[in-house]
């Protein structure tokens, strides 16, 4: 108890601002959440975390680890978030399922400043308290990152593996004990499994670790080891991937990079890109000032996760939304680096070595950085606008409460939003783009500029389809739309589909479909 009060005591603003982000967050959450059609509040995820949710809700469910029922399409590239939203559908029903997943995100964000912070005390950056207390409040602040992590995006866990991971690569090198190996390397190989991109995080640490290998046999040894330990979690969800799935890479994969020339991409990816530089500009400068004026490898090593990932943001081809994504697990680094930039150049000012003028201006560098990062997101963060793609969410939502009112179970439905229809509507679902279809995955992706936007000619993951084969040839008994890019079945649809209303929601129900209660 004496521990905990002396704890408490030593560290009360850290605590304060823990408690400031949780009450946010909980108001985020409820914000967030809507009465539907049904007269019952459902609490919200983004679509594409409502996609593994519907593979986590079949797997503990004893359907396997799939989105239709018997049908083994890796549609997913989160094995390790799905497999955490497997226990929340295993525990409650469908509504607070969601809801606890918004909660564990709230966990990952305090996590991933908790070590953050860690790694900025170890790295000896400054003796004042103050700049800690700006750090932590500016991940918390960063609303891309504390977005992805309310919605179930598996982008919360990342980072908050990055982080440790990081934190215990840098302690190894420091002390050279090998526990904070072993942790890092367990780190490093979970987040393979959140994201099997992070790859490209574990071999910039490694390569960091390699400074260690001139210290002797031992610790030639211990990295092979850590080297190997690492690997069994590629080769683990690799072999898995194989007997499970039959393939090397997941659907995922086939659908955004397969047949996608690399100059697209590449064009593609430095124009969704460019509006995030231009946010982030005040920050990167400063971080940028933080490496060069006293260079070292370990802020190389921190630099390198904010530059792999706006690298391979560009080599990806993009994405479809401009909320930072996957350069937000790498912020936390960019800011520690922000914070050692500042100090070192306010320390280059005689007249600013004052205790209340360094302070003042520290927290207005910090001020005008976060500032410019969530500028476009305040209205978000302060609730007078609903978190992004909200309404849709409310949507599809009522859509499925409204297919289950008039289909039976072996109705079918098309979609062109996979996530939050299939897993409340609970029917055999067709995946207009092909996330979960093989065949769509497989497809070459339209480059015509009909499926462009946020500065990309062809956004991946959305730019391959086949109406006349999802719609035409699997007559699904709902579908959501008729039109996407180039190709447009409205009259076709107006021919084979009735157009159905239940309490205000509107259904596309295939004519004299044996499956659809037409007298309801």
């Amino acid at each position: 108890m004496e521990k905990l009060c002396a704890y408490t005591k030593q560290n009360w603003v850290l605590l304060l601002l823990s408690t400031l982000f949780v009450g946010w967050a909980l108001a985020f959450i409820y914000h967030s959440s809507y009465v539907a059609i049904d007269g019952r509040l459902y609490f919200n995820l983004f679509d594409d975390a409502m996609v593994s949710m519907r593979y986590a809700w079949n797997f503990s469910h004893g359907n396997g680890l799939v989105w239709n029922v018997g049908e083994r399409v890796e549609g997913y590239t989160n094995l390790l978030m799905t497999l955490m939203m497997s226990i929340a559908t295993l525990l409650f029903e469908k509504r607070y399922a969601v809801l606890a997943i918004q909660l564990t995100g709230i966990f990952f964000m305090l996590g991933t400043a908790f070590f953050t912070l860690k790694i900025f005390q170890i790295s000896k950056i400054s003796d004042r308290v103050f700049p800690r207390y700006l750090l932590f409040s500016a991940i918390l602040l960063y609303y891309p990152l504390s977005y992805w992590s309310l919605m179930g995006m598996e982008t919360g866990m990342l980072a908050f593996l990055l982080s440790a991971g990081a934190f215990y690569s840098i302690l190894y090198v420091k002390k050279l004990e090998e526990k904070y190996l072993w942790l890092m390397s367990v780190c490093f190989g979970l987040a393979f499994l959140t994201r099997n991109d992070s790859l490209l995080f574990a071999v910039l640490a490694f390569l960091f670790l390699s400074q260690t290998l001139k210290s002797g046999r031992k610790y030639i040894y211990n990295f092979l080891s850590a080297g190997l330990v690492y690997s069994l979690f590629v080769m683990g969800q690799t072999i898995f991937r194989y007997i499970y799935y039959g393939e090397i890479v997941p659907n995922t994969y086939t659908l955004k990079l397969v047949g996608m020339p690399l100059m697209e991409r590449l064009n593609n990816g430095w124009g969704f890109i460019q509006p995030f530089l231009k946010e982030t500009s005040v920050v990167l400068l400063f971080a940028v000032a933080g490496l060069l004026l006293k260079f070292s490898v370990q802020k190389l090593y921190l630099f390198g996760f904010f530059l792999v990932s706006v690298i391979y943001q560009i080599y990806v081809g993009g994405d479809p939304w401009d909320y930072w994504r996957i350069m937000a697990p790498a912020m936390p680094f960019l800011f520690i680096l922000f914070f050692k930039g500042c100090i070192d150049v306010l320390q280059r000012f005689p007249k600013v070595s004052h205790e209340l003028a360094f302070t003042v201006l520290l927290f207005a560098l910090t001020l005008g950085g976060e500032f410019l990062m969530d500028f476009r997101f305040l209205r978000e963060m302060s609730f007078l606008n609903y978190p992004y793609k909200n309404g849709s969410a409310q949507k599809h939502v009522n859509i499925a409460i409204a297919i289950n009112a008039l289909t039976n179970e072996n109705a079918t439905i098309g979609v062109f939003w996979a996530g939050t229809i299939p897993y409340y509507a609970d029917r055999v679902a067709i995946d207009f783009l092909g996330k979960s279809d093989p065949y769509i995955a497989n497809l070459p992706p339209d480059l015509s500029g009909e499926m462009g936007w946020l500065g990309m000619n062809s956004v991946p993951g959305h730019n391959k389809y086949d109406l006349n084969y999802s719609i035409k040839e699997l007559l699904p008994t709902y579908v959501q739309e008729f039109e996407v890019g180039s190709q447009d079945l409205n009259i076709w649809g107006s021919e084979h589909y009735v157009n159905v209303k239940y309490k205000g929601i509107r259904l596309y129900l295939l004519e004299d479909s044996p499956n659809v209660y037409w007298t309801r």
